[in-house]
């Protein structure tokens, strides 16, 4: 057995020499790190539309009765809407925050039901219409339709 270097606190040469290298590029890597990427206005109605038609594709699969269908439609726009939170704190929307966890909440209560070995219909579309009321709030203060293309937008001025 060898005796360690002085001066090394008792580790061995190649520890300390592991130790040095992986502080040093970890030192490297913090520097060339970026903040998380900017939510945009932009990325956010792209990403609106796509909640909409999964969510609309999960209303439609529920009022024919493929609760399947509905139950993937549902996962997919619950899980597009849970990544606006950005958007919201980004821009400092607490009230929106709040919106969208009331509404991420009852769509979980929605995915409950429609996870039952049972599935009532009528359950499920009473859930159906308070996720579309829970959506329309958050509407009604952030978004609006063009009076010239008619298509929705986020309401200008609502965000900074």
């Amino acid at each position: 057995m060898h005796s360690p270097p002085a001066g090394s606190a008792g580790l061995p040469r190649r520890t300390l020499c592991g130790v040095v290298l992986v502080l040093a590029l970890g030192g490297s890597l913090r520097a060339t790190q970026t903040a998380y990427p900017v939510f945009t206005v932009e990325d956010f109605v792209r990403l609106m539309k796509s909640v909409g038609a999964n969510w609309g594709g999960a209303s439609a699969s529920i009022a024919k009765g493929d609760f399947e269908e509905a139950k993937s439609r549902l996962t997919r726009s619950r899980e597009q809407l849970g990544v606006t939170i950005t958007f919201w704190r980004d821009n400092k929307k607490d009230d929106a925050i709040k919106r969208l966890r009331a509404t991420l909440t009852q769509m979980d209560d929605l995915d409950g039901a429609l996870s039952a070995d049972t599935v009532d219909a009528k359950a499920a579309t009473s859930l159906v219409k308070q996720v579309v009321g829970a959506c329309e709030a958050c509407h009604a203060v952030y978004r609006d339709q063009d009076p010239v293309t008619k298509a929705y937008r986020v309401k200008p001025g609502s965000v900074p």
